[in-house]
């Protein structure tokens, strides 16, 4: 998992973020090519997903269901433009079965 280091970032995500990723990476200020990624993850969640509104902690159980299965949809049928059009569940596939 890696982040762009912003206050979000801090304090109880750096507790847990281990219970759910094997890695984390905090992305180096001003190294555009390491945010880019991000941003774009990001501009895609709010604008397919999320939207641009906040939401309350009672809120909580349906955003996960709601995040879960856009993140589903996002890597097995979203094709995307930097793998060719492929989904990454695809992408992923054709590259273990090329080694």
């Amino acid at each position: 998992m890696q982040t762009d280091g912003g206050p979000e970032f801090k304090a109880e995500f750096k507790a847990n973020v281990f219970k759910y990723a094997d890695r984390f990476r905090v992305a180096r200020p001003y190294k555009k090519n390491e945010q880019s990624y991000i941003e774009s993850f990001n501009r895609s969640l709010r604008k397919e997903c999320l939207g641009w509104s906040k939401y309350r902690t009672n809120q909580l159980s349906s955003l996960t269901r709601e995040l879960t299965d856009y993140l589903m949809y996002y890597h097995t049928k979203r094709p995307h433009m930097s793998l060719g059009m492929k989904t990454p569940e695809r992408f992923l596939k054709e590259l273990v079965s090329d080694i």
